[in-house]
């Protein structure tokens, strides 16, 4: 799971998270042919998206301001919902 209040763009696996808002606790996943949304579990709102394929499909100049997650020490992984 990503850092709770940030979005970033990782290189590997050409992947951008948008966070929306914060969780009140749980997220639940729901796969998207496109990637992840994220939902708070207690209140169903939308907390995040996961863009895989991410500098093919969105817009260059929003990956381009996302913070960069390399070089952080943090390996990416998603874990079953």
């Amino acid at each position: 799971m990503p850092m709770e209040s940030e979005s970033y763009y990782t290189t590997d696996g050409d992947i951008a998270y948008i966070r929306v808002r914060s969780p009140h606790g749980p997220v639940r996943s729901e796969e998207q042919p496109w990637g992840l949304r994220d939902y708070d579990e207690a209140t169903g709102d939308l907390v995040g998206l996961e863009v895989w394929s991410a500098s093919k499909v969105l817009p260059e100049e929003l990956v381009a301001a996302l913070p960069r997650l390399e070089g952080r020490g943090t390996s990416i992984e998603r874990q079953p919902a």
